[in-house]
């Protein structure tokens, strides 16, 4: 399960459900990732990265998430410094759960 590593927790009451889904870019298929909140979401696709040795990165592609932010500033009042802090527990939140997802079904499954 998720543990918070970080001291604002804004994301605590928050438990995301991913689904997996094929997409298509050009002639170019592969998987993706969809983390939802419920009031939004963050996609992940892999991309293959690197010019001498090539390998597959997870990648977020999409974030929608300005309800969840809104809802929680409406909570608790958000200062312009915590809108980076949640900005980057928005990311690392979403990427446990996508790879707790990929870890538990298997990669390409």
């Amino acid at each position: 399960m998720y543990e918070n590593k970080f001291p604002t927790g804004y994301l605590n009451d928050y438990k995301p459900t991913v689904t997996k889904s094929l997409h298509t870019v050009g002639q170019m298929t592969g998987d993706t990732y969809i983390v939802d909140y419920g009031l939004g979401e963050c996609v992940y696709t892999y991309q293959i990265m690197g010019k001498r040795i090539k390998q597959e990165v997870l990648q977020l592609i999409k974030c929608d998430m300005w309800k969840v932010i809104s809802t929680i500033n409406e909570k608790s009042p958000l200062s312009e410094g915590d809108y980076q802090d949640i900005n980057m527990e928005i990311r690392n939140h979403s990427l446990h759960y996508v790879t707790e997802f990929i870890n538990h079904r298997g990669h390409h499954q």
